[in-house]
């Protein structure tokens, strides 16, 4: 196990990651407006193939996660379990931070944890005493309920700009669908049947980010990716795998609890 001051210095530096990792998104000037119509088909075409209705209709999510996090040279820095509860219907989204070794235990305690709602946001850690989440920080929390694979429930709905063209992130080819959600720019790789393959994006102080997804399977009609890769700047950054899911959890507030401290 790690002491104390150095989890106080690893802790900081895993949230960022996670958050970068989680949603990887940045808003940047385009050159052109609206959304085309082969990118609103693509969109379409591209929900229903996750779940057409069954992500459509997504109110609330809960997904708890194993990431692994690598040093340049390729070597394993460190494993984080996250939970991830993200409330459609009010804007919320909590990610907490968990030693792998504390989960199977009756009542595990967070390291850490993020909350993002449009009334407040914080952070909170074991080493650390409650306070405001940062702007940056905030602004990348919020884009989980816009990007991502659960992004496409929203289909060609409120996109404010789309574009498709043909296209390859590193090694894999095929079509990229460049799209605009409430200022949160992605671009999306599908392949031939328009099964999201990744996901590119530029993330500030950090640069390009690339995202694979893998592994689906279908829970309640919403067919999700169970793992995912991670690169930045080219390199092998994280690794995560889906360990437990739910579809439409009912959410209290004791969920989105605010730590006291």
């Amino acid at each position: 196990m790690e002491s104390q001051p150095a989890r106080a210095k690893v802790i900081p530096r895993m949230i960022v990651r996670t958050v970068a990792s989680l949603c990887l998104m940045t808003c940047v000037g385009w050159g052109w407006a609206q959304v085309s119509t082969e990118a609103a088909q693509l969109l379409e075409r591209a929900r229903n193939v996750l779940g057409g209705p069954a992500l459509t209709n997504l109110k609330t999510y809960r997904e708890v996660t194993t990431n692994i996090y690598y040093l340049p040279d390729g070597k394993e820095e460190s494993r984080i379990v996250t939970l991830l509860l993200i409330d459609f219907a009010n804007s919320r989204v909590r990610l907490e931070l968990y030693d792998p070794e504390s989960v199977n235990g009756s009542n595990p305690i967070p390291l850490a944890l993020q909350q993002y709602s449009p009334q407040e946001s914080f952070f909170w850690s074991r080493e650390t005493s409650l306070r405001p989440l940062p702007k940056d920080q905030r602004e990348i929390l919020r884009s989980s309920l816009y990007t991502g694979w659960l992004g496409l429930k929203y289909g060609s709905s409120n996109r404010e700009r789309a574009n498709v063209a043909q296209g390859s992130l590193r090694n894999q080819t095929g079509q990229l669908l460049t799209v605009s959600t409430q200022g949160w720019v992605s671009t999306y790789l599908f392949n031939a049947d328009g099964l999201l393959l990744g996901e590119r994006l530029n993330i500030p102080g950090i640069g390009e980010s690339i995202t694979f997804f893998s592994n689906y399977r279908v829970v309640q009609g919403v067919r999700l990716p169970q793992k995912w890769e991670n690169f930045v700047g080219g390199v092998l950054a994280a690794r995560g795998e889906v360990i437990e899911v739910e579809i439409n959890p009912i959410f209290t507030d004791t969920d989105f609890f605010k730590p006291v401290r």
